[in-house]
């Protein structure tokens, strides 16, 4: 038996060893986003009061995650109408900043939960499209606290690549072998958290003036479908 986990211990650490100089002599993909965030979606929108909020102020920093994920570049801004209030959060890494498993633990079925929120309803990787384009699938959830309730639609962007996960529990051990098994070696690519959500539902928002300027900026920064946009 001791000589099995001797065994089992020397191949984790060669992997390891093999691993670390792998990432040391490959160079990390060249990083997508040229722009500040806060400029690709507008701050002024006709009909709409505007906000710019701190992410401390969000149900994801207020879980305290922020404090080890350390974007590179982030947003928070909020639009009003009337009694319509779409909320759009974005945070990002560039390639090597953050591993997929931290990313993927600011998801509200994480953070807004842990910041009081209830779960009302989940689903996973369902379709999402705007006038304009296909996008990729997005993960969906209902979440209520204090009687406000919340439509969330967000993406994991994983070099360009939607993460579609059913999130069960916490990080295992084994959690870089299967990150290995589903991205290959480079596991340095650059990520988006994207989220948009609101207390009305998508169809209803989709219909009012505005609302199609953010969508085409989300599909700008990665989300839209290759192929999506019809050709002139």
């Amino acid at each position: 038996m001791k000589k099995i986990l001797l065994v089992v211990a020397f191949a984790i650490l060669a992997a390891s060893l093999g691993l670390r100089a792998y990432f040391v002599f490959t160079l990390p993909p060249t990083a997508t986003l040229q722009d500040q965030l806060s400029d690709l979606f507008p701050s002024e929108l006709k009909g709409w009061k505007v906000r710019d909020m701190k992410m401390s102020n969000s149900p994801e920093a207020a879980a305290r995650v922020s404090d080890f994920l350390k974007f590179d570049d982030s947003l928070f801004r909020v639009f009003q109408k009337s009694d319509t209030i779409v909320s759009l959060y974005i945070a990002y890494w560039t390639p090597g900043k953050a591993s997929y498993r931290w990313a993927g633990a600011h998801t509200p079925d994480t953070c807004w939960v842990q910041n009081g929120w209830t779960r009302l309803d989940r689903e996973y990787g369902i379709p999402f499209n705007s006038a304009s384009a296909d996008f990729q699938p997005a993960e969906f959830g209902i979440f209520e606290k204090n009687g406000n309730v919340e439509n969330v639609y967000f993406w994991h962007l994983v070099g360009g690549v939607a993460f579609g996960y059913d999130q069960k529990g916490g990080h295992n051990i084994f959690g870089a072998l299967i990150d290995i098994q589903k991205h290959g070696l480079n596991l340095r690519q650059e990520q988006f958290f994207i989220r948009l959500s609101s207390n009305k539902m998508i169809e209803e928002l989709k219909g009012m003036e505005g609302i199609q300027t953010l969508l085409d900026g989300l599909a700008e920064i990665g989300l839209e479908k290759p192929g999506s946009f019809p050709e002139n």
